[in-house]
This record gives C-alpha cells, sequence and structure tokens, in this order.
C-alpha cells in the first residue's frame, strides 16, 4: 500500500532550465493562466556567431570547423580532406 512519503510535491521539483519550470498560481494568474510554456521556460538556442567574411568569400568559417571537430573525429572524418585553409 502507498504512503504519503512514496509521493513527492512541486516544491520538490526544481524545474529544469530550458525545459520545464515551477511556477507560482500567482504567476500563471500575471499571464492569464496561458500554459505556453515558452512564457515559463526560454528553450531557444542559443544563437548562431556568422563570420560574415567566410560567407562573403564562399568559405566556411573556421570557427564552424572547430566547433564541429570533435563530431568529424568521432567518425573518423578529417575534415581538411575536403577543405582548405584560406591564405591571407
Amino acid at each position: 500500500m502507498l504512503s504519503i512519503e512514496d509521493f513527492t510535491t512541486n516544491a520538490d521539483y526544481p524545474g529544469i532550465p530550458g525545459y520545464a519550470a515551477v511556477v507560482t498560481q500567482q504567476q500563471l494568474a500575471d499571464y492569464e493562466y496561458n500554459c505556453n510554456i515558452r512564457r515559463y521556460a526560454d528553450n531557444t538556442p542559443p544563437p548562431e556567431p556568422q563570420d560574415v567574411r567566410s560567407h562573403l568569400l564562399s568559405g566556411v568559417p573556421k570557427s564552424e570547423v572547430d566547433a564541429k571537430l570533435e563530431l568529424f573525429t568521432s567518425y573518423g572524418f578529417d575534415p581538411m580532406t575536403l577543405l582548405q585553409r584560406r591564405k591571407g
């Protein structure tokens, strides 16, 4: 048989940043009981940096290649087999 110790309350739940948030009834009332998740837990990804110079010169920014290097190596792929460093 279940006892009271088998249950938790929302006060025990810390929320998950970018995914779920614990809000008060007052916060719900302030937003007219709108339960749109984005009002309470912003899950938008961070903006990607743009290297305009590389885009204008039809290149792949070094920072983008470096950011994905771990993924490339996990597949045994060396991106420099397809790319070459721009001089200058």
